[in-house]
């Protein structure tokens, strides 16, 4: 059931929503204006030939990297994580995969701690295997779902570390940011004495930019800076929203570079996200089913039964 109390919150917020889109009173020419003026140069990057995607595979392995995390039972502390994290290199080789649990009863972590060691726990697993990857393989290039900057929060040292073995090696990184949630846009106006309100960049550039069209931020725009990390904006398909894309500040000569590969890697007609990350999301994920299953098989009966199975899913109607 759907009570009208609901519905008149949710019609509420919609008007309020369409003010504060009204509040803003910046089009697309004001965003472009403000961009070129303030943040970066807009341009048109240019996709990678068919020859030259030939020259980077001849040079290295493109090497992909994503982790999952799946929980089993009820609120802290009876439950169970599982986080898995793959690193996905050509067809003809092994992913290199690595796993973790956490449990509150065996781990000894307070409520308060739970979220912050279980975002941890995922960054050190994706870093373990993509180290691994970039230690024991012929990588030229990675690409790592999601900004860098929560590895460069959640596990400084062995993002530190894989940065200077990607700059050992001459490795080009790369992080692919889907869900944009900076506010450079709303920042810079404010330095202008501009007052817009709470304003995203997701929503701020939204069919601002043309297809292929991106510009890279300017070191001062970004509080990414003090952790030595570059990013820019890039629409990739004829899907009006942007993506964005960190790189380690070792590779800023080669972020036009990189721009042009991860756009060669997106197809125009889809969200406009490179097709790797969306083959190794399927292939780390662990689903509910499959976490049920691990439980199921792997822990006793009555275990399971008394600390994990939640009073709910006893609910018969």
């Amino acid at each position: 059931m759907i009570s009208k109390d609901l519905i008149d919150a949710v019609s509420n917020l919609d008007k309020s929503l369409k003010q504060r889109k009204n509040i803003t009173k910046l089009t697309r020419k004001d965003v472009r204006k403000l961009i070129t003026g303030e943040i970066g140069d807009i341009k048109f990057f240019d996709t990678f030939s068919i020859e030259k995607l030939k020259e980077i595979k001849n040079a290295g392995d493109i090497c992909v990297v994503d982790g999952s995390v799946n929980r089993i039972g009820a609120n802290y502390p009876n439950y169970v994580e599982f986080f898995q994290s793959m690193a996905l290199l050509g067809s003809d080789q092994e992913p290199v995969v690595r796993a973790d649990i956490l449990c509150p009863l065996v781990d000894n972590f307070s409520e308060k701690d739970q979220f912050d060691i279980s975002k941890k726990t995922l960054c050190a697993t994706e870093l373990a295997v993509a180290t691994d990857a970039v230690l024991n393989h012929n990588v030229k290039i990675l690409m790592m779902d999601g900004t860098l900057m929560r590895y460069a929060l959640e596990a400084e040292n062995e993002y530190k570390n894989l940065v200077n073995v990607c700059k050992d090696k001459g490795i080009l990184m790369v992080g692919v940011v889907e869900e944009v949630s900076t506010k450079i846009i709303m920042e810079t106006m404010i330095s202008l004495k501009q007052e817009i309100g709470m304003l995203f960049d997701r929503e701020a550039l939204f069919n601002v930019l043309d297809m292929n069209e991106g510009f890279i931020v300017d070191d001062h725009k970004s509080r990414k800076e003090k952790y030595e990390i570059e990013q820019a904006f890039i629409r990739t398909s004829k899907e009006p929203s942007v993506i964005a894309i960190d790189i380690p500040k070792i590779n800023r000569n080669d972020f036009n570079k990189i721009i042009s590969f991860v756009l060669t890697m997106c197809d125009e007609n889809t969200r406009g996200i490179p097709f790797l990350l969306d083959m190794v999301d399927k292939k780390t994920r662990i689903d509910n089913k499959q976490a049920e299953i691990l439980a199921k098989k792997y822990l006793d009966t009555e275990i399971y039964q008394s600390i994990f199975r939640t009073q709910r899913s006893k609910r018969v109607i």
